[in-house]
């Protein structure tokens, strides 16, 4: 099926009332408010390409096992390697990577409403190799914004 057949598909299966991305916590609600993150058609949203969407979708139904501990190393451990990646371990070769690094920093985010420093910081080097390799798009700008100020302004 090709690419923009099954971006469609998704999108027809989207619930008008809450967009179908699954439950957000009310921290992230609050914060990241711009349509990006709701967004499950746009590649370069958190959910809007295929690794984004269906780590969401996995989790969103598993969101019970997350707690305010959970790390990106708990939602997508077989990207992980099963040990904690830090930022010097991103590069621009491996865009799969990066992508599951953002998809799970913001699915974290909207499933427990945290995300511990490093995790932070791994999802902004994330977002910075995107600019690298994508050029400074407004969706990775948004992101990285809200990102720096979420736990900041509270």
């Amino acid at each position: 099926m090709s690419s923009w057949f099954s971006r469609f598909l998704k999108c027809a299966e989207i619930d008008d009332e809450d967009s179908g991305l699954g439950p957000k916590h009310p921290s992230f609600a609050a914060h990241f408010r711009d349509p990006i993150y709701d967004d499950p058609a746009d590649d370069l949203a958190p959910f809007g390409n295929d690794e984004g969407w269906d780590l969401l979708a996995d989790w969103a139904e598993r969101a019970d096992e997350l707690h305010s501990d959970s790390t990106l190393t708990q939602l997508a451990p077989e990207w992980f390697r099963g040990r904690p990646l830090l930022p010097a371990d991103l590069n621009e070769h491996d865009v799969d990577v990066n992508d599951i690094v953002i998809a799970a920093g913001f699915t974290l985010l909207r499933l427990t409403g945290q995300i511990g420093e490093p995790d932070r910081a791994l999802v902004l080097r994330a977002l910075d190799i995107r600019d690298r390799t994508h050029g400074h798009e407004p969706q990775t700008q948004q992101m990285r914004a809200d990102l720096l100020a979420f736990g900041r302004t509270r």
